[in-house]
């Protein structure tokens, strides 16, 4: 097995001729995460910037449970390891892949047994596991934490079952890092769960941590680990959140401290009936939520921000062209969602460049930046439903894109976007779509139609076809949208075309015109 990153590709706003250069680069990799609770197998797609997890096994081994008072592995633990691993393996094998990044955590890491275990691992299923560090295993997370999130700011935690990992996160990546033995496994004493013990433990060590000491108050904790996940699903359904995409699903200091008490309260058997995730962690969510209730209050934070990457991502990060970490990860995963014609990603990124002159002279609705990505991921998703019902497509294209394994993106974000290309199919609003009701302003709802009705004006002007796109401008001032042909393609400017002129000046209630030379 070999751990190889991939050759070096411009980093690009619209794709440069010959045809032939315009595919990006793809290629499958695999991760093999040996936790203190887990053991898990991820196989992902690498499409440019895009990561796209196609296999996700995971087998709940718990090698560190009895690591806190005997200092070794579970024997049980490591029966149940190496038989996954075994599978795993031959998983690996049979689909071909051969970039393939082998890691083991925190209990193998300090467990007595944990160089012994690991030599087991390679004699007997080929795997060479790379046993890391807790500091390594804090700039990972982080890593990954950016890779789906790169405006990220504040501090990551990273919750194992016997570990936590604290690093700050900024414009200038993963900062300073720590480790404490905090993660669930570590703390069970084989004695009835009581609060107040884990909130002493959990501060002991806490109050030692410069990483919480010196993160600004109000800032964000970036929240990663199953354990964390489990407690997100929690706070969705007891809030009826229109959104069940645990990524950057947020929470606020009160939502936390009502899940923790709603765990505290709920027995086993209560738990399992409640939340299928949180009865496969009903023994770790009572220790996880006063870990993170505890985080919480030491480091000021008023959000937590969950993150579905984080270790394994991090690795494929590292591990990834450089000149391909700058692309924003939310364009690059709706150009790898809309699939892999060349032509189709020509048209989307043309028709990114071709909406910037009148929509930058628009206010903005997220902010001014977040506005451009979100319009360069709609501009990539603009033909998606293209083989579709044309009664129907809206609503499935909806449905579709808020729903969609995106990353860099939040959720009143992924109602926008799934707003706008529902838009782009349709004039009527997605009003009975919850998300859509309930986590949009009027003046983002407005903008949505907008951006939905430039897409759909620029794909029926053109085509679809790029160079024809180009012979055209879209120019808003002074309250008039005019479009601006050439002299040869004049012509072009159809009935329909004009009639999705119009539409478009509508929605910005604006005067519509064209403009050619005579």
């Amino acid at each position: 097995m070999n751990a190889c990153g991939v050759p070096p590709h411009p980093n690009r706003v619209l794709p440069p001729e010959p045809p032939a250069a315009k595919s990006p680069i793809v290629r499958e990799a695999a991760v093999i995460d040996v936790g203190s609770n887990s053991v898990r197998l991820v196989a992902y797609r690498l499409d440019g910037r895009s990561v796209t997890p196609f296999l996700n096994e995971k087998v709940m081994a718990g090698l560190g449970r009895n690591l806190a008072t005997t200092g070794k592995l579970s024997p049980t633990g490591i029966e149940v390891a190496l038989k996954a691993l075994s599978r795993f393996a031959m998983l690996i094998d049979g689909l071909g892949l051969k970039d393939v990044y082998a890691v083991a955590t925190a209990a193998v890491r300090d467990a007595k047994d944990g160089a012994k275990f690991a030599e087991r691992v390679r004699n007997e299923t080929g795997i060479k596991l790379r046993v890391i560090e807790g500091a390594e295993e804090a700039r990972l997370s982080a890593l990954g934490v950016l890779a789906g999130a790169p405006e990220a700011t504040g501090v990551v935690g990273d919750l194992g079952g016997s570990s936590l990992e604290l690093v700050e996160v900024g414009p200038n990546g993963p900062g300073r890092g720590e480790t404490w033995p905090l993660g669930p496994l570590s703390m069970m004493t084989g004695e009835p769960f009581d609060a107040e013990r884990v909130a002493r433990v959990a501060d002991a060590a806490l109050t030692k941590s410069a990483v919480l000491r010196d993160a600004a108050p109000g800032s964000a904790f970036h929240a990663v680990g199953g354990a964390w996940r489990a407690l997100g699903r929690i706070d969705i359904a007891l809030r009826r959140h229109p959104i069940g995409v645990l990524h950057h699903h947020q929470m606020t200091r009160a939502e936390v401290l009502r899940v923790a008490e709603f765990v505290h309260k709920q027995s086993r058997k209560s738990l399992e009936r409640f939340e299928e995730a949180a009865a496969k962690r009903a023994d770790s969510l009572p220790y996880a939520s006063v870990v993170l209730e505890r985080v919480m209050a030491l480091g000021a934070f008023d959000r937590v921000i969950l993150s579905s990457y984080g270790l394994r991502e991090g690795l494929l990060v590292q591990n990834t062209a450089r000149e391909l970490r700058p692309l924003h990860p939310l364009v690059a995963g709706a150009e790898s969602f809309a699939g892999g014609v060349p032509r189709t990603r020509a048209f989307g990124a043309a028709l990114e460049k071709w909406l910037a002159p009148a929509f930058e002279a628009l206010p903005a609705v997220f902010d001014r930046e977040r506005d451009r990505v979100l319009r360069a991921a709609a501009a990539r998703l603009a033909d998606i439903g293209a083989a579709l019902h044309p009664e129907q497509r809206g609503e499935l294209i909806y449905d579709l894109v808020l729903m969609a394994p995106f990353s860099g993106v939040s959720h009143a974000e992924r109602a926008f976007l799934a707003a706008s290309v529902h838009h782009r199919y349709t004039r009527a609003a997605p009003d009975k779509k919850e998300a859509y009701a309930r986590l949009l302003s009027e003046d983002q709802r407005r903008a949505a139609a907008a951006l939905g009705a430039a897409l759909r004006l620029g794909a029926d002007l053109s085509g679809r076809a790029e160079p024809v796109l180009g012979a055209f401008d879209l120019l808003l001032s002074d309250g008039r949208l005019t479009l601006r042909a050439d002299r040869a393609h004049g012509r072009l400017i159809t009935e329909q075309a004009m009639k999705r002129l119009d539409a478009l000046a509508s929605v910005l209630g604006v005067v519509a015109g064209v403009s050619q030379p005579d």
